[in-house]
């Protein structure tokens, strides 16, 4: 009996934590006037530093998803006065936005990490985002599947 509630109280702490971590991550926030999450998030696009590594295009798709918001936005006022057809638009024009914007978001994360240099004992701090971790990451195996292909067609 006592597995049975530890195991219900483990499952339930699990969800608990999965639905806090899933609030945190959303862009849009619910309960709060749309317009000014939309004001909100633009400050976010133009600070340079919380989307940094977004695409261009994706950065597009965000801006016209938010135009579109802030247009139906403009066309009814008060937000319980918006038509059923209009608010599922909105949601999906929020869909995209929180989509794009939270891999922006995880792509933008900064890691730093000791490392030492070759040949020092030194340990210098290394501080990159996680994009360009995986760029160096993919720049050196494509650095090494050229090189292994030049060293066995010379031989």
């Amino acid at each position: 009996m006592n597995c049975m509630k530890l195991a219900a109280v483990a499952s339930f702490l699990l969800f608990a934590s999965g639905v806090a971590h899933a609030a945190k991550d959303e862009i849009f926030v619910t309960g709060k006037p749309l317009a000014e999450q939309l004001q909100r998030i633009d400050v976010e696009l133009n600070d340079g530093k919380t989307f940094s590594e977004l695409k261009l295009d994706d950065r597009s798709r965000v801006r016209e998803a938010m135009g579109r918001m802030r247009v139906t936005l403009e066309r009814y006022p008060a937000e319980s006065s918006i038509p059923s057809a209009a608010k599922a638009d909105l949601f999906n024009d929020q869909q995209i936005v929180n989509t794009v914007l939270t891999q922006a978001r995880e792509d933008s994360r900064l890691i730093c990490r000791r490392e030492k240099a070759t040949g020092s004992n030194f340990a210098v701090t290394q501080c990159l985002t996680l994009a360009q971790r995986e760029r160096m990451k993919e720049d050196a195996r494509r650095q090494l599947n050229t090189a292994q292909r030049v060293g066995s067609s010379s031989n």
